[in-house]
């Protein structure tokens, strides 16, 4: 079964309206090591964390990318679920680069699009398109609502996956990123420190599971 399809014309938010530093130079971004990174294929989709604020990982009716390319790779809008400012733990998204090695910068902007909120950075230790999960640790913050733009380094090339699948945590605006009018998304979720409130809701949920077994 095929994986994913090749989409042809893309309607994005134009990445020079954004403000950010100049596109590849990742000098003052957090560097995240390729320790802090997991990936499971396209097929494996895993749900989401207890964390969860924003998620739009849905394949719908099948994951679609433009081919392989070197600087904005997508910009795309996100509602989250928060009331405050995101303490980011973990970010997964659907892509990957073209060769192992290759460097991809994450840039969080207000939902305005004028301020460069937080901005990290991962050289993928292998190539290839996956689900991944990047483990940012808390030490990022991102605005309850804003944009995500992905990009590649000067040197490297790669994907971010689209759908037609709506957000299952939060919400977007259709007419803002993506491509072909609205009807797709970039796939990508934001993970933020669970509240020891849902903590002690897993911990529940898990003894209960264990009494039934």
């Amino acid at each position: 079964m095929k994986e994913f399809a090749l989409i042809g014309a893309i309607v994005v938010a134009s990445g020079s309206a954004l403000a950010s530093p100049v596109l590849g130079d990742y000098s003052t971004y957090t560097q995240i090591s390729h320790h802090q990174v997991a990936s499971v294929s396209l097929e494996q989709g895993v749900q989401g964390a207890a964390g969860t604020v924003y998620s739009n990982m849905d394949a719908g009716t099948g994951f679609q990318a433009f081919p392989v390319g070197n600087g904005v790779l997508g910009v795309d809008d996100y509602v989250s679920t928060s009331a405050s400012s995101i303490s980011l733990e973990t970010i997964r998204f659907v892509g990957g680069v073209d060769a192992a090695g290759g460097t991809l910068g994450f840039e969080f902007f207000n939902a305005a699009g004028d301020t460069l909120v937080s901005a990290f950075s991962v050289s993928f230790a292998e190539a290839g398109n996956f689900i991944y999960t990047i483990t940012v640790g808390g030490d990022l913050s991102a605005d309850a609502s804003g944009i995500l733009r992905i990009s590649t380094d000067d040197t490297s090339n790669g994907q971010w996956f689209l759908s037609d699948a709506s957000p299952t945590v939060g919400s977007e605006d259709d007419t803002f990123g993506g491509a072909s009018g609205g009807a797709l998304s970039h796939r990508f979720e934001i993970n933020t420190i669970p509240s020891p409130g849902a903590l002690a809701l897993l911990g529940l949920s898990g003894a209960v599971l264990r009494r039934r077994r």
